[in-house]
Order: structure tokens, then sequence, then C-alpha cells
């Protein structure tokens, strides 16, 4: 009977690792695709440049240097990270379409979400790269402009990873839209569309001011609508500056937001997957 109980369990095993098997092939393929593509590095470049910037415009203001490459620092790190999720993620299946390289890929066993979640993965890994790569830049512009102590800059790298590690889940959400627009919409109208989402989800406590304003009740119920359904990400940004300069959440809220970013990263993930099997792709 344990014996039974054993073999059954080796063969569910075994049938999931046979499902994941091409997802992790499919991420290892677009992390390469995406890691050799020119503009991701130029991007990265240009992330370099605003960090030392930061060092040379913090040292014409006394007493402010640090705040000023910080700031400048965050800013470049999740708005260039942003840009790259946008881009590459609304080309990451109208790629495969265009190039015809999908039809390869189906020809083996692989489903559409298997496709979609090893698309998401591969591009999620090569962004998690980048942004630590620039996290130790940023690490060390700060270190420059203020060696300090060893226990205090080690102090300032824990506030700097923990606000980078919620500007990442910020990115794997845009990478998750993306992917979702991509499957129904050509790159440009993807762009569009992920950009609209970004700007709105930093914007929705607008949208609930906006809705008291409209005497129109469709247009009241068009803004309530979009305020329930796209993210709250101003709470995201306020929580990531508070912990930058030293002012942590409590745990409830932490946990929250990881909860909530990666709820809405499944959901559109699953969405994705829902339509790429109504579109029967390839």
């Amino acid at each position: 009977m344990e014996h039974c109980a054993e073999s059954q369990g080796q063969k569910v095993t075994a049938k999931k690792a046979g499902l994941l098997l091409p997802v992790f092939a499919i991420a290892s393929n677009t992390f390469k695709e995406v890691s050799r593509d020119k503009v991701v590095y130029t991007f990265f470049v240009f992330a370099v440049i605003i960090s030392f910037f930061g060092l040379a415009l913090g040292s014409l203001s006394v007493g402010q240097d640090l705040r000023i490459i910080l700031d400048l620092g965050m800013f470049g790190i999740s708005t260039i990270g942003g840009i790259i999720a946008v881009f590459a993620g609304a080309n990451l299946v109208y790629k495969e379409l265009e190039k015809k390289t999908c039809y390869l890929i189906f020809t083996k066993p692989v489903r559409p979400w298997q496709f979609i979640l090893g698309k998401y993965l591969g591009l999620a890994l090569c962004l998690l790269v980048l942004i630590a790569a620039m996290a130790v830049f940023l690490a060390l512009t700060v270190y420059i402009a203020d060696p300090g102590q060893l226990l205090v800059f080690k102090e300032r790298l824990l506030l700097i990873g923990a606000s980078l590690l919620l500007t990442y889940l910020e990115l794997l959400l845009i990478i998750a839209a993306a992917e979702f627009f991509s499957t129904f919409s050509s790159p440009i109208m993807s762009v569009v569309f992920t950009i609209a989402f970004w700007f709105i989800g930093h914007s929705t406590a607008s949208l609930q001011d906006l809705a008291k304003l409209f005497t129109n009740s469709a247009l009241k119920q068009i803004a309530n609508f979009l305020y329930w359904t796209l993210p709250d990400l101003k709470t995201l940004t306020q929580t990531r500056s508070a912990i930058m300069y030293g002012q942590f959440p409590n745990s409830e809220l932490s946990i929250y937001l990881t909860a909530y970013l990666v709820s809405y990263v499944i959901i559109l993930l699953v969405l994705s997957a829902m339509v790429s099997e109504k579109r029967e792709l390839p």
C-alpha cells in the first residue's frame, strides 16, 4: 500500500516537472533574447549616468547631497526599469508571432499558458538582473558621496534594497500588464495601453475625486469602475519613499502590498493565457 502511494506521488511530481520544463526553457530563451537587446544596455548606461549626475548635482547642494543622489537614483531606476518593462513586455508575444518562431515552439507539447508564463518569467529575470546592477551603481554613488562608517553604510544598503524590492514588484505588475495587452493588440497599442495603465495606477485617488465631480451618471460609474479595478500604485510609491529615508512601515502594510501586487500579476497572467487560448496561438 505504501509502495503504491509512493509510486503515485512520484508520478504526480514527474507530471508537474513535465509541465514546468517548457516554461523554464521559454523563460531561459526569453532572458537571452532580452539580454542581447542593445536598447536594454542603452537604458542601463543612461541609469548609470543619472546616478553619477546625482553625485555631481549633490555636491553643489550643501547638506542635501545624499538626499538628491537617492531621489535621482531611485527615480532613474524606477523610470528606466518601467520603460524597459513597457516596451519589452509589449513585444513579448507579438515578436514571436511576427518572426513566426512561435510556430516552432508549438510544434512541441507546449500549452499557451506555458508560453505566456515562460515569456513573463524570462523578462522578469532580466529586469531583476538589471535592477540589481543599477542598485550596485547607486550604492557605489552613495558611498562616494558620504563614505561614513561601515555600519551606517550597511543600513543605507538595507534601505535601498527594501525600496528597490517594492520597485521591482511594481515592474512585475507592469510586465504582466504589457504582456496581457500584447496578446490582442499591436506593439504600439500595447505600449499606449500599458503606459495608460501605469499612469492611472498612480492617479487612482484622483479618479475617486473626479467621480464626485461628474454629473453624468455613466461617467461617474466609469470613473468608479476604474478606481476599484485598477491597482493603487500611489500607496506603493509613498511606502517606497518612506522606506528610503528610514521610515519602515508596519509588517501588515508590507504583507498587504506584496499580496496586492502579486494578486494583480496572477490575474493578468491568467487573462493573458485565456486570451491566448481563445486565439489558439499560433
